[in-house]
């Protein structure tokens, strides 16, 4: 618990009631903070010894209990979930009292001596009907209440004991124990009475008399003996003739015993007859316990007193199982058909699955103390096998019967809901209703069956396979009825390989039938019926099924975590590892490839909006690329990364390296694919892209969400998007991969740029085409204007308008260059300025003569192009323009060129704020 402040507030016990007694006694604790309810209570101690169990929490304040084996004295503690571990102010006091028979406690009462002899030292429940006395042995109650601890007592006769059977009873402990407020008259009357009971004990009956004077009675035999030889000696001697003594003597008392026969013989009828209903009253009486057994065993079998069964037929067969007596023996065998029976049902029971380990120990237990056919442990592991298997199969048959699970929406606060639900007919602990629930507003939770799936095969085994592994290895250690306080039981180390091979086959069937829901080409060698019986899943595409892949190898990976710590043979977790590398090959594969769809699905988010900086202008596409492959890397590392030390390091695989290599490559070339779509394909339905107009020079290059680009501005976009990854983006990737243990992250790289390297080529080649097409195509029809003849033409006047309107489609091109990625004017203006020099070297060249007016005129229009474009000048251009002038004829005077020169300055001057743009080039 937590006050105000959020501190959590430790358990307090201030008050007992009682605060002592003997085992089972029932107390009452009062306190604060004593748990927020029963499922807070953590322990609860008395004495040290934990009564959890017999604990009734009512309140904070108050929790009712029954004490075990306490003794001493002892604090009490309430231990807590939100309040941890508590204190006491007050202390418990553990009598430690031994109950007569009768008497009735909370502790069990060791069997009388005689059984115990019997059939061993084990204490156990039984009938009541051979009940020992342990009276006190002065005759007298125990009322006086105690004045010495137990301790104290120990200390004052080391080694001594007051319980009068033990063997170091000490007399005077006995008497402090249990006697030291009784007066010293009934201590006196005490003690005549122990020496009654002392003389009673003596008396022994005539057998014992006999067996005590047998020496008594042998010499007493021999002296009769002598006195009739020497009688016989002298009336032979004195009479020959003369009878023995005694014969008349026997013919009196033979006369005698006919006639008390006679008047006696009615009365002597009647007291046989007593004597034998007397004799058989005394059989019934002593050996009732025979005749109950019967009826009783059947009630403690009803009532579920097995404990109470398997002691009284253990009593029964050590007295009985040998008798010669007819009833006894008509008896007992009535008890051992109630036993098979019995055992029957044990058995039964024990094979009833569901079922917690601690029932099936017992069962087992059970089992073993009636001597049960067979070995009843090494069944019910067989069994639990075969339960568990099935589960696993009725797990994948229903999946696959449900087809798609059923979808419910439900409309809550405008967003729509899904649950999941698919119907689980097998029950086991836990068991119920598959029901998952995700936002749908975007469709992409929707959780797949094939995952539900797993995440129900996993659920199986971590229920049942950990019950199932440790009642093995408990079988093996020979723990499996010990640890119930069982006998010991016959253990056949042989059987230990038939285990573990178990094991493996109830993880490889697991390991089967995952593999057939996400990995079916690995099963492809298995023959067909095989393959069927693990399942053949129906391919449903759905967009989101990759992105549960993580969550699967995380799921598989905690079952192994689990499975390690119950010391399951590697050899049997082998399936799972393999399964585990497999699959989180298969989901990197399924990751990269669902990312370098998304990435080429990129241009239906293209959106044409311009985020310019110092280098240019680019789209929000690159950004989203970025995002894409970044959010790819982050979803995919838990897979690629080992989880533990010892697990295997898929990056080492050849195979798997060059299949990663080429994932990479391939989502990250998918971008290149995208550039070149949106650059030559564009939006068919688009009707807002336009082709540009070379006549309009003020076009605008910034676009809203209601305009679009025209097809030469996309171009120059999407070259200047296609410069940003490869400049940025790639190498920054590329970055990534190192980090995360990407194999061959440089060789990725390279492969990536040299795509981007030939789409730039592409699109520039394309955009040069579309905008220097039109220009060059118009210098040959404006130079040729009004009938121009250069043999016979006026003399100049200025530049004419072909010139000027050559300059103003390169100044158009400049300015959408420059708006959108300034970085390429340079790379663009030369090109321009490149095919203009060759197409004028061309026109030139093809002119047949020049008057004087012709060639003035024409070495005009050169320069005034030569100087207009010079800050893209080079050695390409500059061999066009001096081939070109040389096939112009050479000025003849001065005039001309002063007049020449004069007609450039004027067209510097008319061009001067348009020819501005190229300044800050040069």
């Amino acid at each position: 618990m937590t006050n105000k402040k959020g501190v959590k507030v430790p358990p307090k016990v201030t008050g007992l009631s009682p605060n002592q007694g003997p085992p089972g006694t029932k107390v009452t604790i009062r306190g604060e903070n004593l748990g927020n309810s029963a499922k807070d209570l953590l322990g609860l101690y008395i004495c040290n010894a934990n009564v959890l169990l017999t604990a009734e929490w009512h309140s904070p304040s108050k929790i009712v209990c029954r004490t075990t084996n306490c003794k001493g004295n002892g604090d009490v503690i309430v231990a807590t979930k939100s309040g941890g571990i508590g204190t006491s102010t007050v202390k418990f006091r553990g009598l430690n009292i031994i109950p007569s028979s009768l008497q009735e406690v909370a502790i069990w009462v060791d069997e009388p001596m005689q059984f115990e002899k019997r059939i061993g030292s084990v204490s156990r429940p039984s009938s009541p009907l051979h009940v020992g006395n342990r009276d006190d042995p002065l005759g007298l109650s125990v009322e006086s209440p105690l004045q010495f601890t137990d301790d104290e007592l120990t200390k004052m006769f080391p080694g001594g004991c007051g319980h009068f059977s033990s063997k170091s009873f000490e007399p005077v402990w006995f008497l402090i124990e249990n006697h030291n407020a009784t007066s010293f008259e009934d201590l006196k009357a005490g003690l005549v009475h122990l020496r009654k009971q002392s003389a009673n004990q003596k008396t022994e009956g005539p057998q014992g008399f006999i067996k005590t004077n047998l020496g008594t009675f042998m010499n007493c035999q021999d002296i009769l003996t002598t006195i009739h030889s020497s009688l016989m000696a002298d009336e032979i001697a004195e009479n020959p003739e003369t009878k023995a003594p005694t014969a008349h003597l026997e013919g009196l008392l033979v006369e005698c015993d006919e006639s008390a026969q006679k008047i006696f013989h009615k009365i002597l009828r009647n007291k046989a007859l007593a004597d034998s209903t007397r004799n058989a009253l005394n059989v019934l009486n002593r050996f009732k316990f025979l005749f109950h057994l019967p009826i009783n065993i059947e009630r403690n079998i009803q009532s579920g007193e097995y404990e109470v069964v398997i002691n009284d037929y253990a009593k029964a067969k050590s007295l009985f199982a040998s008798t010669t007596v007819t009833v006894f023996k008509q008896i007992y065998e009535e008890v051992e058909n109630k036993i098979i029976l019995f055992r029957e049902q044990l058995r039964k029971r024990l094979m009833e699955l569901p079922s917690t380990m601690d029932d099936q120990k017992k069962l087992i237990k059970y089992l073993v103390e009636l001597e049960a056919p067979g070995d009843p442990a090494w069944d019910c592991i067989n069994n639990q096998q075969t339960w568990l298997m099935s589960l696993l199969h009725t797990c994948k048959d229903n999946h696959l019967q449900m087809g798609e699970c059923s979808i419910v929406t439900e409309q809550t606060c405008n967003t729509q809901m899904i649950r999941i639900v698919a119907s689980d007919s097998r029950q086991r602990p836990g068991a119920g209703t598959i029901s998952a629930e995700c936002d749908m507003s975007d469709g992409k939770f929707v959780l797949p069956r094939k995952v539900l799936f797993l995440e129900e095969l996993l659920d199986i085994l971590q229920e049942t396979f950990p019950d199932f592994c440790k009642l093995g290895q408990a079988y093996f250690n020979g723990n499996i009825i010990i640890e119930t306080s069982g006998k010991p039981m016959k253990i056949d180390t042989e059987k230990s390989p038939v285990f573990k091979k178990m094991v493996s086959e109830i993880l490889k069937l697991l390991s089967y039938l995952v593999r057939a829901a996400f990995l079916p080409d690995s099963l492809s060698k298995l023959p067909k019926h095989e393959q069927q019986k693990y399942g053949l899943w129906n391919e449903v595409t759905h967009e989101s099924a990759s992105a549960w892949l993580p969550q699967c190898v995380r799921k598989l990976r905690s079952i192994v975590t689990t499975l390690s710590s119950l010391d399951v043979p590697s050899a049997a977790l082998e399936n799972l590892n393999e399964l585990i590398t497999d699959l989180r090959v298969h989901c990197m594969i399924k990751l990269f490839e669902e990312a370098a769809d998304e990435v080429r699905a990129l241009s239906a988010r293209e959106t044409w909006q311009l985020q310019v900086d110092d280098s240019g202008g680019i789209t929000n596409l690159p950004l989203l690329f970025e995002s894409i492959i970044l959010e790819t890397l982050q979803h995919v590392q838990e897979v690629v990364k080992c989880a533990w030390k010892g697990e295997t390091d898929i990056f080492m695989d050849y195979d798997v390296q060059q299949k990663t290599v080429e994932l990479c490559v391939n989502a990250l070339i998918a971008f290149s694919t995208t550039l070149d779509k949106l650059a030559f394909e564009g939006d068919v339905d688009d009707n807002t892209r336009l082709k540009s107009d070379s006549n309009n020079y003020s076009q605008s290059v910034f676009f809203t969400e209601d305009t679009q680009p025209s097809v030469e501005q996309c171009l120059v976009i999407m070259l200047s998007n296609c410069s940003y990854v490869s400049q940025n983006i790639i190498h920054q990737l590329k970055e990534q991969f190192d980090k995360q243990g990407y194999p061959k992250a440089q060789e990725v790289e390279n492969n990536a740029l040299e795509s981007y390297a030939e789409l730039d080529e592409k699109i520039f080649e394309a955009y040069c085409e579309q905008k220097i097409e039109p220009l060059i195509g118009a210098l040959e029809q404006g130079m040729y204007a009004g009938n121009m003849d250069w043999s016979d033409c006026p003399r100049p006047t200025g530049v004419r308008n072909y010139v000027k309107e050559a300059v103003m489609k390169s100044i158009a091109i400049h300015a959408e260059i420059h708006a959108i990625a300034p970085a390429f004017l340079m790379r663009v203006m030369t090109e321009v300025f490149t095919a203009l020099s060759e197409e004028m070297s061309r026109l030139m060249s093809c002119i047949p003569k020049f008057s004087q007016n012709g060639a003035l005129q024409a070495r005009l229009e050169l320069s005034a192009l030569h100087n207009s474009l010079s800050p893209y000048r080079n050695a390409a251009t500059s061999g066009s323009f001096t081939e070109a002038v040389c096939v112009i004829p050479d000025l003849r005077n001065e005039k001309d060129k002063i007049y020449l020169s004069e007609l450039l300055n004027q067209y510097k001057s008319e061009m001067q704020f348009q020819l501005m743009c190229f300044t800050d080039d040069s």
